[in-house]
């Protein structure tokens, strides 16, 4: 999601909890992309808890889960998470997170280096130049660019352009920084599978990845939290989805589904299959390992090896989790 769009929808968020402190909406609200969504939602909030005494919008802060604040007149904190969606299942998030996300959120015992801090060890930068560099007829444009960074993407983008029209040299240096970025991220993962693991932090962590909770602030304040159960019990999570022009909200009790998933494994860790560029989180179950999330290691922008390193997150969970 783009910041433009998460800006939208931020400002969506704030229109709900207006309409819940019964606030006056303004033409600039209703100019708003998701405002038939926000209204849709508040309408369903209400029917819900018809005893709101009070909304507040959390949405810039990272030490909550959820959008907003609801207190009740019997003094009930009630958290919400708002997922806006123009599809008819579509539940507004994606799994794309900090490429240093399996080392900065404590899931590791000790001090464990960076997926970036290993690269730094390795001289990628330098040695994806000198693969670059073997291509001798770059624009003197690209060439006499003096940031280091942006030279090498410019470089990359003028040879993915070549390569897509046929240009063999391209192609193969490109292949050749694929294939190498792909052992040193195999290489990182093998020194990562022989650090111990903190299977708390694991758990806590699978939580706010299926909340939706991926941002690299919000998962470093709220993994840490004392309460942590606690506020989870409490999450609801209402969804706002466009179908025949209608917006179809429904609600999930986030904590009825996180507490199943408690019940199901006895507890969780992470494996690293062998020869991959991916590990996974698990649930232990009796002696068996259920594959619940595979994290992938991966680049964003151009080419792998390039630019926007971070990770993926695909949802493996069997069919007695909806994903959110």
């Amino acid at each position: 999601m783009g910041k433009h769009e998460r800006k939208q929808i931020e400002e969506a968020e704030k229109i709900i909890v207006k309409i819940l402190n019964s606030k006056n909406i303004s033409g600039l609200d209703r100019e708003n992309r998701w405002f038939r969504h926000a209204v849709a939602i508040t309408q369903s909030i209400k029917k819900d808890f018809p005893d709101i005494k009070k909304a507040q919008h959390l949405g810039n802060r990272y030490n909550n889960t959820g959008d907003i604040l609801l207190i009740t007149s019997d003094k009930r904190e009630i958290f919400i998470e708002v997922k806006m969606s123009d599809t008819r299942l579509g539940v507004g998030t994606k799994a794309n997170i900090s490429q240093d996300a399996l080392t900065e959120n404590y899931l590791f015992i000790g001090k464990v280096k960076s997926w970036s801090e290993f690269r730094k060890e390795k001289k990628h930068n330098e040695w994806v130049d000198s693969y670059l560099d073997l291509f001798t007829r770059c624009p003197k444009k690209i060439l006499n660019i003096s940031n280091s960074t942006i030279r090498r993407e410019e470089k990359a983008r003028y040879l993915r352009k070549l390569k897509k029209q046929g240009n063999k040299k391209a192609r193969e240096i490109l292949n050749r920084i694929h294939e190498r970025d792909k052992e040193e991220k195999i290489e990182y993962l093998i020194y990562l599978s022989k650090q111990p693991q903190r299977e708390e932090m694991i758990k806590r962590f699978f939580i706010l990845i299926t909340l939706g909770i991926h941002k690299k602030e919000e998962l470093q304040a709220l993994i840490k939290k004392d309460n942590f159960f606690q506020e989870i019990q409490d999450l609801l999570v209402y969804y706002g989805n466009s179908y025949n022009d209608k917006i179809i909200v429904r609600k999930e009790n986030a904590g009825e589904k996180i507490k199943k998933v408690l019940e199901e494994f006895s507890g969780f860790k992470i494996i690293f299959p062998s020869g991959t560029t991916h590990c996974k989180l698990v649930g232990i179950k009796g002696k068996k390992n259920i594959p619940l999330l595979q994290i992938v290691l991966h680049w964003k922008n151009i080419a792998q090896g390039i630019k926007t390193p971070c990770l993926n997150i695909f949802d493996l969970t069997p069919k007695f989790i909806s994903p959110y």
